[in-house]
C-alpha cells in the first residue's frame, strides 16, 4: 500500500521555520554598510549560509545568497514584495533612488509598474535598440579622437564621458557639448547628500537636514528637471516623429484608455532611463578595462578577434554575433563587478526561504556581488575567466575546465543576476550589453591600457560599484 503524506499546515511549517544566523551589533554593521560593504558581506555569506539576518539600524536586512531563493523573491513569490524598502515615517514606505529618480520603473510599484512596464517595452525592442547600434560606434570612435599615444587616462572619467554621449543621443538626441549634457554630469552630486546614504537607516530623515551636500543636490535635481521640461515642451513644438527615447515616451499610449503619460510621469521616466543607462554601463566598461589590463592573455586575444571580425573598421549590429570574446569578456566583468550593488524588496507577509523565517516589512537584500563569487556556483570565483562563456570550445586546444561552465545546461540561472530578474529584470539589459560590446570593439580596433604601476584599485559600493579612485591607464596605440 503506497502512503500518502499531507503536507503540514502553514502555522507548522512557520513553526518548523527557524530564525535566520547572523551577527549581533548594529552599530559595527552599520559602520560597514556605510564603508565598503562588499568584503563583509562576503564574509557573512561565507559564515553563515544562504539567508543572513545582519542588524541595521532600528531593521534587520535579510540578505538571500542562495539562486534558488533569489528566483523566488524575484519571480515565484514576486507579487509578494515591494520595492519600497526604506520606512519614510507615519506607515509610509519609499524606494530607495525615489529622491532623484521619482516614481520611475526602477522605482514604481504593483500594477502601476506593470502599467509602465508594458507602456515602455516596446521601446527596447530588440530591433529598436539595434537601431542605436551605429551611434553606440560613432561615439565610441569620437571619444577616442583625442586620446594620444602615451597619455594618462583615468578611463573611469573617459567611460563616463562616452556612455554619457551615448544616453544624450539616443534618449534626447543632443549632442555631449549640448545644455543637456553639461546639466546631466554637473547636476546631481552623485556621491554625496541623498545620494550617499539613501538606502541607510535614517536616510529620509537626513536628507531633510539643510546639509552642503543635500543643498547641491536638491538644486541640481531641480536643474535637471527643468532641463527635461524643456525638452518635452520642444517635443510638443515638433512634428511627434522623434526617434528619441524621450520622443516615444511622449508618443505612448495606454493600450486600454488610449491615455498618454502625464508630464511629471514621463519626466520620472526619462530620468530613470538617464540615470540608470548611464553609470551602469560606464562602471561595466570601467571594469572590463581594469581586469584586461591584469590579464594581458585575454586582452590579446580580445584584440585578435576584433582584428579578424572587424579588419579595421567600426562594429556593427551584424558583427556582435562573431564577438563571442568580447562578448565573454563583457560578460565576466558583469560577474566580478555588476553593475548594480543590490535588489531590495519589502515582504508584505512572514516569508520563508530556506527553511528561516524572515518577517514582514523588513528588508530583503540581493547582493549581486555576493551572488556572483560564492564558490557553490562558480569555480575559482575571484578568478577573471572569460571562457567560463563560452558555448563551444575553442578549435585550438586551449579549452580548461572552466570553459562553458557558466553556459552549462542545469545551472542555476539565479546564479547570475547582473540585471536583476522576473518581471522587473532591467528593462534596458540588451541595450546595455549591446552597447557595451560595441564599445570595447571600437575601441580595442587602435587601443590598449596599460595599468599605472603601483596604483591599486579600490572599489567603492554605493548605487554602483565603481572605482573609488578611478582608472588611470597609460593608453598605447596598437
Amino acid at each position: 500500500m503506497t502512503q500518502v503524506t499531507t503536507a503540514p499546515p502553514a502555522a507548522a511549517r512557520r513553526a518548523a521555520a527557524t530564525a535566520a544566523p547572523g551577527p549581533t551589533g548594529r552599530l559595527r554593521a552599520l559602520l560597514a554598510m556605510s564603508g565598503n560593504p562588499l568584503d563583509y558581506l562576503t564574509g557573512l555569506r561565507d559564515q553563515y549560509g544562504p539567508v543572513v539576518r545582519i542588524p541595521l539600524g532600528w531593521r534587520e536586512l535579510y540578505m538571500i545568497n542562495d539562486p534558488e531563493a533569489v528566483h523566488e523573491v524575484l519571480v515565484t513569490s514576486q507579487r509578494n514584495f515591494r520595492k519600497d524598502v526604506m520606512s519614510a515615517g507615519r506607515g509610509k514606505w519609499a524606494a530607495p533612488l525615489e529622491v532623484i529618480l521619482g516614481n520611475g520603473l526602477v522605482t514604481s510599484d504593483g500594477s502601476f509598474h506593470r502599467q509602465q512596464r508594458r507602456l515602455i517595452q516596446p521601446m527596447f525592442h530588440h530591433e529598436r535598440i539595434a537601431g542605436y547600434g551605429r551611434a553606440f560606434a560613432e561615439l565610441s570612435d569620437d571619444i577616442q579622437s583625442g586620446w594620444r599615444d602615451g597619455g594618462r587616462l583615468d578611463l573611469h572619467v573617459e567611460m563616463t564621458e562616452l556612455t554619457l554621449a551615448i544616453v544624450a543621443r539616443t534618449l534626447f538626441d543632443v549632442s555631449l557639448d549640448s545644455d543637456v549634457a553639461r546639466t546631466v554630469r554637473t547636476a546631481i552630486p552623485r556621491h554625496e547628500g541623498p545620494m550617499r546614504w539613501d538606502s541607510l537607516p535614517f536616510a529620509r530623515q537626513l536628507a531633510k537636514l539643510p546639509l552642503p551636500g543635500n543643498k547641491r543636490f536638491y538644486a541640481g535635481r531641480a536643474s535637471l528637471h527643468d532641463i527635461v521640461d524643456q525638452l518635452m515642451a520642444e517635443r510638443r513644438r515638433g512634428d511627434g516623429q522623434g526617434a528619441d527615447l524621450l520622443s516615444l515616451l511622449l508618443a505612448a499610449r495606454d493600450a486600454d484608455t488610449g491615455e498618454p503619460m502625464e508630464d511629471g510621469q514621463v519626466r520620472d521616466e526619462a530620468i530613470t532611463l538617464l540615470m540608470a543607462g548611464h553609470e551602469t554601463t560606464a562602471s561595466s566598461l570601467t571594469w572590463a578595462y581594469h581586469l584586461l589590463g591584469s590579464h594581458p592573455e585575454a586582452r590579446e586575444r580580445m584584440h585578435r578577434e576584433i582584428d579578424e571580425v572587424l579588419g579595421g573598421r567600426l562594429p556593427t549590429v551584424e558583427d556582435l554575433p562573431h564577438l563571442v570574446w568580447t562578448d565573454a569578456v563583457l560578460s565576466e566583468a558583469m560577474r566580478l563587478y555588476p553593475p548594480i550593488m543590490g535588489l531590495a524588496r519589502r515582504p508584505l507577509d512572514d516569508f520563508e526561504v530556506c527553511g528561516h523565517r524572515i518577517p514582514k516589512d523588513t528588508f530583503v537584500g540581493i547582493i549581486p556581488y555576493v551572488v556572483h563569487r560564492d564558490p557553490t556556483w562558480w569555480p575559482q570565483p575571484e578568478l577573471f575567466a572569460p571562457q567560463r562563456w563560452l558555448e563551444h570550445p575553442p578549435p585550438d586546444g586551449s579549452a580548461d575546465e572552466l570553459t562553458g561552465h557558466a553556459v552549462r545546461p542545469g545551472r542555476p540561472r539565479f546564479a547570475y543576476v547582473p540585471f536583476g530578474g522576473g518581471p522587473r529584470q532591467c528593462i534596458g539589459n540588451t541595450f546595455t550589453r549591446m552597447e557595451g560590446v560595441m564599445a570595447l570593439a571600437t575601441l580595442g580596433r587602435h587601443w590598449e591600457f596599460e595599468p599605472v604601476p603601483g596604483f591599486d584599485v579600490d572599489p567603492l559600493a554605493r548605487i554602483t560599484i565603481r572605482p573609488r579612485h578611478g582608472l588611470p591607464v597609460t593608453a598605447r596605440r596598437r
